[in-house]
């Protein structure tokens, strides 16, 4: 078996010396690894189109949604299946996917378990893995990725917060295979698997292998409305507070925003000029190195 690991080199700032924690538990397996850093945005998926086309069966991110979304991309409907060491902020797929956050644990599964299929998502033709999203979400994830210098949910929850008091939402003209909506709410999020990342179970009745998007929509409200549903959120049970959340499965999902509109995809923004956008799902389009469903467990 061989293994080719992509790790982003801010990881490191949190997680120590990530080469030498990989080449001290390869040492002695008699398996064949190379380990790449990162040097740019997009550069992780030229170095896993590179593994692939090399003949690496494993190629592993190490970092966070970011990375592991530009890892997986050249993979989309190829052998070579995705390793994932979660290194970030949210590690949302990895939470999707029941992986162990413990580094260690990670490692270890990566030689345990076996590859399962799992979708993607497209929106206007780019793939995410996890989640998407417009309105305030899309707005924190672009100042989070513009304005700080630091990683982590503090930061994150930082631009959040200033966000959230000011932001005034815009009429969105949805379509859910066809049937249409209209939308005044804080969040529009697209979701292939139960939740965003660090611990934000938005869709939690959504499983990322079952060939449907699941489009979230939260209304606006006063601080301590939306104070009073956060337990919820991270609960998994947003669904009983109605007056303010509401959920669509499908195939396809359009938005139309109406005007130009940031949007996220795993996290990373991205800026649609007419603001409309179509998500459409991917049915088993990636292999990942997980758990399987029946071990998963928190």
């Amino acid at each position: 078996m061989s293994y080719f690991f992509i790790v982003n080199p801010n990881a490191g700032r949190k997680y120590g010396d990530i080469r030498e924690r990989i080449e001290r538990f390869f040492s002695g397996r008699k398996l064949r690894f190379e380990i790449e850093f990162t040097k740019a945005r997009e550069h992780a998926s030229e170095l896993s189109a590179r593994a692939a086309l090399a003949g690496f069966a494993r190629i592993v991110a190490a970092g966070g949604d970011g990375t592991i979304r530009e890892t997986a991309i050249p993979l989309i409907g190829k052998e070579a299946a995705l390793g994932i060491l979660p290194c970030g902020s949210g590690n949302g797929l990895a939470r999707n996917l029941y992986i162990p956050l413990n580094f260690n644990a990670a490692l270890e599964g990566l030689l345990k378990w076996s590859p399962r299929l799992v979708d993607a998502g497209l929106a206007n033709g780019r793939p995410f893995f996890c989640a998407a999203g417009v309105g305030l979400d899309a707005e924190v994830a672009h100042d989070f990725n513009s304005l700080s210098d630091r990683r982590g949910i503090l930061p994150y929850v930082w631009h959040a917060a200033k966000r959230v008091l000011s932001y005034k939402p815009e009429k969105v003209a949805a379509r859910v295979d066809g049937r249409r909506l209209e939308l005044l709410a804080l969040v529009n999020a697209v979701l292939n698997g139960v939740q965003y990342g660090g611990g934000a179970r938005m869709a939690p009745g959504a499983y990322i292998d079952d060939g449907l998007l699941d489009l979230v929509s939260v209304k606006k409200a006063s601080l301590p409305r939306l104070l009073a549903a956060l337990p919820a959120l991270f609960g998994g049970t947003l669904h009983k507070h109605p007056d303010i959340y509401s959920t669509f499965q499908g195939k396809i999902i359009e938005l139309d925003c109406g005007g130009g509109s940031w949007y996220h995809l795993d996290g990373e923004d991205f800026y649609s000029q007419d603001g409309k956008l179509q998500f459409t799902a991917l049915p088993s389009a990636l292999r990942v190195i997980a758990p399987k469903p029946s071990l998963q467990g928190k």
